[in-house]
């Protein structure tokens, strides 16, 4: 049965909240987009009804106002008629100008469709006559003080005695839902017998409800509702797919993000070539994919050689440790009686003391390299330095031959830490003069030159060179190609320690012998501290080898500028 994790551990671990239905980007641009199209045709239909409306109303009030001015003029004949009487007979069959005016004005006018009210109005605006008879001594309704004070003006002071239409204005009630005309007229006020001459100078009011307008615009209206509801659902039918269509990069970016976060930091999303910012950000995506796969790779590979390198640093430092502790135990067992093993084991414990003091200045020198402390950068001639390590050469190298070679064009310019650099020179001479072919045929060559960008500086010897096997590995911390023969050697002495009835499990073997194991090689990070100076200051170091026909290291360095 597979373990279950602690409760703590359980309720510690990253949930993934999974989108509700409708709650998903999709499902939300979706509504988005509605509700933008929502929007954008209601706001379209009511320009286009305010549009439409405007234009019908006005059409309708133009056609009502010409109805109404031509029933008016053609009735007024026949209310003067009605008012005055027959003159042959004694004014017979007169009626009152109110009566008059709701037969033959009103009457007609009502007869029309949409027709609301029919007004006789006097000077101030105040109705004498209706044609329903309701409202006389009351302001006529929608009535324009504006509107009658101008007809009032262009034609109150027409002549007396006449009568008929004058001339009307046609406008919108405020509430623009009504149209009113307002007709000047001159009108007969009592009957021919009285006084054949005496008129009156009215306003005739006509209010129509724009019933063909209204019809159009409901019929509008409903088309237009139809139209918004018949694109606001094409656009939602339309949209889903278009929308899923677009999100579907997302949706495998998510995907790749989930697998990703499960360890599989291979995946990536793969989108076709897209120039758009989905595209954009699928190939960012990618491109932080490799990164942290590149990074926790790098971050694992770190983690092993740091792993390694505190197992063979805590070895290198044992063995010291275990020599020194060893001799002194040889000189409490009595040694110390004879002078001249004392003297042996005491120089062999100072050997290998001083032999743990190097290891641990190389190590120090890593760890300040490795947390990035900053080099003293100056101008300085890389070939000048280069004579400076090869002089101190040739002391050492006795019969040996080391030369210095040129490009023979001057003085070679670099920025760079002075000390580190010449470290890495003597380092690179020791190795090749330790290594390398034994007086009189062994010989070391230094040769420094330049390229259009960079300082090129190589060290050749013609010694016993490098195994293919062990290339790859040279500049690894505390690798020696020579390690695996000396721990055999190691053990064997102390597998013949421990056989031996009268020492100690602990005892060292002689000094002859641990000067024989140790070898010509060092603690094995030489090669590694020279590669991270070069790379601290922006070059690299390069090794070519043939066993048994000699070495070649290469370092590049970037020329100063400036």
């Amino acid at each position: 049965m597979a373990r279950q994790p602690p409760a703590s551990e359980r309720q510690s671990e990253p949930r993934v909240q999974q989108p509700g239905q409708f709650s998903s980007m999709r499902w939300r641009l979706i509504f988005v987009y509605a509700g933008l199209l929502a929007a954008l045709l209601l706001v379209l239909g009511l320009v286009l009804n305010a549009i439409i409306g405007r234009v019908l109303y006005t059409n309708e009030l133009s056609a009502f106002q010409t109805e109404a001015r031509a029933v008016v003029a053609a009735n007024q004949k026949s209310w003067d008629d009605l008012v005055r009487g027959q003159p042959t007979d004694q004014c017979a069959g007169a009626v009152s100008f109110q009566e008059g005016f709701q037969q033959a004005i009103a009457g007609p006018l009502t007869r029309f469709n949409g027709i609301q009210g029919v007004y006789l109005l006097d000077r101030r605006g105040t109705v004498l006559v209706s044609a329903d008879g309701g409202g006389v001594g009351e302001s006529g309704p929608q009535v324009a003080r504006g509107h009658v004070a101008q007809l009032i003006a262009r034609y109150g002071s027409a002549r007396p005695g006449s009568t008929g239409y004058l001339g009307d204005v046609a406008y919108t009630a405020r509430n623009g839902q009504s149209g009113i005309d307002l007709l000047a007229v001159r009108y007969p006020t009592t009957s021919f017998c009285t006084d054949p001459k005496q008129s009156g100078f009215g306003i005739v009011e006509v209010i129509t409800s724009f019933p063909r307008s209204r019809a159009v615009l409901a019929v509008v209206r409903l088309l237009m509702l139809g139209a918004f509801v018949a694109a606001l659902l094409l656009g939602i039918v339309v949209s889903g797919p278009l929308i899923g269509q677009l999100l579907r990069p997302l949706t495998e970016m998510t995907r790749a993000s989930r697998r990703i976060a499960s360890g599989e930091l291979s995946y990536r999303v793969g989108l076709p070539e897209r120039t758009d910012e989905i595209g954009q950000l699928a190939h960012s995506f990618d491109e932080m994919a490799e990164r942290i796969e590149h990074a926790f790779t790098a971050q694992q590979a770190s983690d092993e050689r740091m792993r390694m390198f505190i197992a063979d640093a805590s070895h290198e430092l044992r063995t010291p440790l275990t020599a020194i502790r060893g001799y002194l135990d040889l000189q409490s067992m009595g040694a110390i009686d004879d002078p001249a093993t004392a003297r042996a084991s005491l120089q062999a414990a100072r050997d290998e003391a001083d032999r743990m003091s190097r290891l641990l200045n190389d190590l120090l020198t890593l760890a300040r390299l490795d947390i990035g402390r900053p080099l003293q950068r100056e101008p300085m001639d890389l070939i000048a330095l280069a004579g400076e390590a090869v002089d101190q050469a040739r002391i050492l190298a006795g019969e040996r031959t080391v030369a210095l070679q040129t490009d023979g064009r001057g003085a070679l310019m670099v920025r760079g830490d002075r000390d580190r650099l010449k470290q890495v020179l003597v380092a690179l001479l020791d190795n090749a003069l330790k290594y390398g072919r034994p007086a009189p045929d062994g010989w070391v060559h230094v040769r420094v030159e330049r390229s259009a960008r960079d300082a090129l500086l190589t060290i050749e010897d013609n010694g016993q060179g490098i195994a293919s096997e062990d290339i790859p590995h040279i500049f690894d911390r505390f690798y020696r190609g020579e390690r695996a023969e000396r721990r055999r050697r190691v053990i064997a002495a102390e597998s013949s320690r421990r056989q031996s009835p009268h020492q100690d499990a602990t005892l060292p073997p002689a000094p002859d012998q641990i000067r024989q194991t140790a070898g010509p090689g060092g603690s094995g990070l030489g090669l590694a501290i020279a590669q991270t100076i070069v790379r601290a200051h922006g070059g690299d170091i390069d090794v070519q080898s043939q066993f048994g026909a000699g070495t070649t290291f290469s370092i590049r360095l970037p020329l100063a500028t400036g």
